[in-house]
């Protein structure tokens, strides 16, 4: 089995890109995505936030612990993959994950 398929038809995560966005567009850009990703049953995103002074880092961390179905699997740090990146899980939905939020 290869890898999963981004939106482009291409193998491999979805790729949000935030980079140099206002905070509230990158907000309303990750939360979209990411919701659109998990009714699709993708399971996997990687967030493009850059480096900078880490205010879209923040950001998309926050995001990521608000969310119950949502799970850092690499946080692009020094040692590990791109330190302006962040590889992002999408757990399984119970039934009543769907339910909260396809209402």
């Amino acid at each position: 089995m290869g890898k999963p398929k981004n939106r482009k038809g291409e193998k491999g995560p979805r790729v949000v890109y935030i980079r140099k966005m206002r905070y509230e567009d990158a907000y309303r850009l990750l939360d979209a995505e990411v919701q659109e990703a998990f009714l699709k049953g993708e399971t996997l995103v990687e967030v493009v936030h850059g480096i900078g002074e880490g205010i879209l880092k923040r950001m998309t961390e926050e995001f990521i612990n608000s969310r119950d179905y949502l799970k850092v699997l690499q946080d692009g740090g020094l040692n590990i993959g791109n330190p302006g990146s962040t590889l992002v899980e999408i757990l399984g939905p119970t039934k009543d994950d769907l339910k909260k939020y396809l209402k």
